[in-house]
């Protein structure tokens, strides 16, 4: 594995080329926010300046080509690829509104830059590259940590690792294993559990539910989330309730 800071600062330069690029230009974007990161939207941007971008929906995967080098990136996934080489992201790509976000505070000072906000917009500055005026409409986003609309929707397509379920606290671990049988419907005798999954518009419980709906992945994944509880909370084991 390649030095984590290299790492950090090539994705960063890929990310956020146009930024450079188009130093002297304001842009405006909608305020989308987790953990105190604002994050901003991937596709565009990117491709106006010589990147070429590309998604497949059914893994949720970006693939950014730019310079003879290759960045690949999951939707809530931690790590990031570059030329097979796996990074460590703080804080991972989210699907929001059907856009792929990256975080911007973290883009602009990991090149060295400043970033100051001011409450509407944000300047970036860049040693030698100018600076860029980013506006802010103040219309929201999803729960830090979700997508739009789930919290771990990327378990239905690929194997879940280590870096998916970092950070992540045990409740919030409860809930990611428990939404895979969710979306097939599964009643929940947990009032917590059932509670949850009743405040979210998609789900829909199924008296008929049958284990056998799940794919091999997703008992495998559900599988792997229990016993990644069971290793990081060994006192108390998987959460029953916030």
């Amino acid at each position: 594995m390649r030095n984590l800071r290299t790492c950090v600062l090539f994705v960063v330069v890929v990310l956020l080329v146009s930024a450079i690029a188009v130093a002297r230009q304001e842009i405006w974007i909608n305020r989308v926010e987790e953990s105190g990161r604002l994050l901003v939207p991937l596709r565009g941007i990117l491709e106006s300046f010589g990147a070429t971008v590309e998604w497949d929906d059914a893994y949720k995967m970006v693939t950014i080509y730019r310079a003879g080098d290759e960045v690949v990136m999951y939707v809530n996934d931690h790590s990031a690829y570059i030329n097979g080489d796996e990074c460590y992201l703080d804080v991972p790509p989210r699907l929001i509104r059907s856009r792929v976000h990256v975080p911007l505070r973290f883009a602009g000072e990991a090149l060295g830059g400043t970033v100051h906000y001011h409450g509407s917009y944000v300047d970036i500055a860049v040693p030698g590259a100018g600076s860029l005026t980013v506006y802010i409409r103040s219309t929201g986003g999803p729960p830090p940590g979700q997508s739009a609309t789930e919290i771990a929707p990327f378990t239905r397509t690929r194997q879940v690792r280590d870096s998916d379920l970092r950070g992540y606290s045990n409740w919030q671990l409860t809930l990611m294993r428990n939404e895979i049988y969710a979306r097939h419907g599964r009643p929940f005798n947990n009032s917590y559990i059932r509670s949850y999954f009743l405040r979210q518009s998609w789900y829909k419980p199924d008296p008929g539910y049958r284990e056998s709906r799940l794919s091999r992945l997703e008992r495998e994944n559900a599988e792997y989330i229990r016993d990644y509880q069971v290793m990081n909370f060994p006192v108390n084991g998987p959460a029953t309730r916030p």
